[in-house]
């Protein structure tokens, strides 16, 4: 479940003024410049600055008591994952070598999949 905001509590004028400050300077394609939610969560979870009452994790016995994190990361996202998740996955662990990455879901979610489960909510919402 999203437990945090995807817009990081900005409101959209926030988010426009600062596209606009940053420019789009080493960008070749601003279509492909988005980065996914889960980037964020993984890098705040390398470092710890996740809350732990929002990301729960398993704390082996053989751990010291100063929480100290694991270094093998599940993640499984229930109602699928899409293959730009799957690219950032990747993209980490080939970068980080001290933590490795396995990301699972229900299902690998394409573009066509995701506008297919909008239309069936939409009509099951319509049908109320």
């Amino acid at each position: 479940m999203r437990i945090s905001d995807i817009f990081g509590n900005r409101n959209m004028l926030e988010i426009f003024k600062n596209a606009a400050k940053r420019g789009l300077k080493g960008v070749t394609n601003i279509y492909t410049d988005h980065k996914p939610l889960l980037k964020d969560i993984i890098e705040n979870l390398i470092s710890g600055r996740l809350k732990d009452s929002d990301y729960p994790y398993l704390q082996s016995s053989t751990l010291s008591m100063n929480r100290a994190r694991g270094q093998e990361i599940v993640i499984f996202m229930y109602g699928g994952t899409t293959y730009e998740e799957a690219l950032t996955v990747n993209q980490f662990n080939s970068s980080t070598p001290n933590f490795r990455i396995l990301l699972g879901g229900t299902s690998i979610i394409n573009s066509t999949m995701f506008l297919e489960e909008l239309e069936k909510r939409a009509a099951i919402r319509s049908k109320r």
